[in-house]
């Protein structure tokens, strides 16, 4: 019976790694710092913020960006370049004011080449109102 027990237990030990392994962050910035916060113009072409990351992973699930005021409203966008060539693009779900943007839902699946620098641009639609 107690070897039972352990077989249990290490068949649950195995599937615990297993789930926590599916889920591995690849890149991580904590934006911890107020001069770290992205600003941008509201005319194209200088309507985005971007971030260049070194690839460490095989395929990207996943990216958050931290929004601030939703202004009047607007989708978020993030889009991953290889130099000027666009790779994926995905629009924000679960967009709260002062909250975490999820991008999941990606046009397309690409196979990142690891070591390689790309550049993650973050766009809205919609029109802001600032104060003077």
């Amino acid at each position: 019976m107690r070897e039972r027990q352990k077989l249990r237990l290490a068949v649950a030990f195995a599937m615990m790694c297993g789930l926590a392994s599916a889920s591995v962050v690849g890149y991580h910035v904590e934006p911890v710092k107020a001069m770290w916060s992205g600003h941008t113009g509201i005319i194209p072409p200088n309507n985005y913020v971007s971030q260049q990351v070194v690839v460490c992973w095989d395929s990207l699930d996943r990216i958050e960006l931290f929004a601030g005021a939703k202004g009047n409203g607007g989708a978020y966008h993030a889009t991953v370049y290889d130099g000027s060539t666009q790779l994926m693009t995905s629009t924000g779900n679960n967009v709260p004011e002062h909250g975490w943007v999820k991008f999941t839902n990606w046009d397309q699946q690409v196979a990142f080449t690891k070591g390689k620098t790309v550049t993650i641009r973050f766009t809205r639609s919609g029109n802001d109102v600032h104060a003077a």
